[in-house]
Formats: structure tokens, sequence, C-alpha cells
């Protein structure tokens, strides 16, 4: 994800992990199981972390398609699904990657309140776009991008028993506030050990506090 604060790799992940399990200053060595056991964890966590508010907590902007003169409708793919979330818009952007309009999301019963204002907005159902008013012949060729969320990123798993290279343990975490992800891969390590589970309920409190802060 773009411009994140934070930033930790598979290696600082997992040592996070061990860190919260443990309360020491452990190290698993990569190519043992148990460090791909924790990497697949952090992988469940990421996917977990993402259906707490449908995906939207990872996006990408992609472009959809250009600008055509009177056209108002856009299609997107059945495999997209936009993000409209906070301040979440449609952008057209020239040849030169400048942003020329900002297009914010509307409802689609008040769309047709804007239709006679001369800037751009536009509603959404799950496969079209539709915007105020026709595309005019100013704003032909432009590119139209529009937020899209995706599935995370997945870690990609060391190889069991095999030297590790340093572009597997260099992975950054696909999200923006990784302790979430982490304490959350916490919790299903120690769900999976008779000694840690304990702890669980106060892991999953843990996880829960960081949330709703989030949320």
């Amino acid at each position: 994800m773009a411009n994140r604060n934070v930033q930790l790799t598979l290696r600082e992940a997992v040592d996070e992990v061990l860190g919260i399990l443990t309360g020491l200053d452990l190290r698993y060595e990569p190519e043992l199981d148990r460090f791909q056991a924790i990497t697949r964890a952090l992988n469940r966590a990421l996917r977990h972390t993402a259906l707490e508010h449908e995906w939207s907590y990872f996006s990408s902007v992609e472009e959809i398609g250009q600008a055509v003169e009177g056209q108002q409708t856009v299609d997107i793919m059945p495999s997209q699904r936009l993000r409209i979330i906070n301040d979440d818009c449609i952008r057209l952007i020239d040849a030169d990657g400048l942003t020329v309009v900002w297009c914010y999301f509307l409802p689609r019963d008040a769309l047709h309140k804007y239709v006679d204002r001369e800037g751009l907005w536009a509603a959404a159902t799950r496969t079209t776009i539709e915007f105020s008013r026709p595309f005019l012949a100013r704003e032909v060729g432009l590119h139209i991008y529009t937020p899209i969320m995706r599935e995370p990123r997945m870690f990609q798993l060391p190889a069991n028993g095999a030297d590790v290279p340093d572009s597997i343990l260099n992975q950054l975490i696909d999200f923006d506030y990784p302790d979430i992800v982490i304490m959350k891969a916490a919790q299903y390590i120690a769900e999976t050990d008779p000694v840690m589970q304990p702890r669980v309920q106060t892991l999953e409190a843990h996880y829960k506090d960081l949330m709703y802060q989030l949320v």
C-alpha cells in the first residue's frame, strides 16, 4: 500500500509475533517449519483483517477507460469492486498524469439533482458507474481512474529446510497498521499451542481494541 507510515518486513513481523507470545527477544530461523507456521498465521490475519471492513482496507487506483464525448456511463469488470468510503473519488487524469477533474460519489437517488451543474459527480452499481452529466468535449481522452478494493497481498512462504533469500525475508506487510495483523497472528498461534491457549482471550481483546481504534 502506498504512503505507509510504518513498514515491517516478514522477518520483523515474525519477531514481533514471538515477542508478544513469549515476552522475550527470540528469533526463529527462516528455514524452520515454525517460521513457516507464523508466516501462514500472518497471511491468515491479513485475510481476516480484510474482511473486517469488506476488503476496503486494501485498495488500489486503477484505470477503467477514457472519457468519450457524450458518454455518461462506464462499465467495470465484475471482478472489480469500487471502494466508496471516506474521501474516495474518481479522477480524470491527463496524459501527463495530472488530475484534471475530481469526481466524488453520490447516492444513486441523489444524482439527478446535479445534472445541470458544471462539476462532475458519480453514482455506482456493482458493475456500472453513472456520471451526473455526459462527458464534455474538453474532457475527451482523459483517463478515468477509480479506487478499487483488492485482496491483500500474501507473504510468499519460505522454502522448508532451504536457505531463505533476503527477497523473502524483506517482503513488506501489506497493511498500514501492521500491529493489528501481528496481534491477530499471535492469537492464531496461541490457539494452536496448549501452553499459550489461556492467553487467547487476552490477545483477542487487544486485537479488538486496536481494530476499534482504526474503525
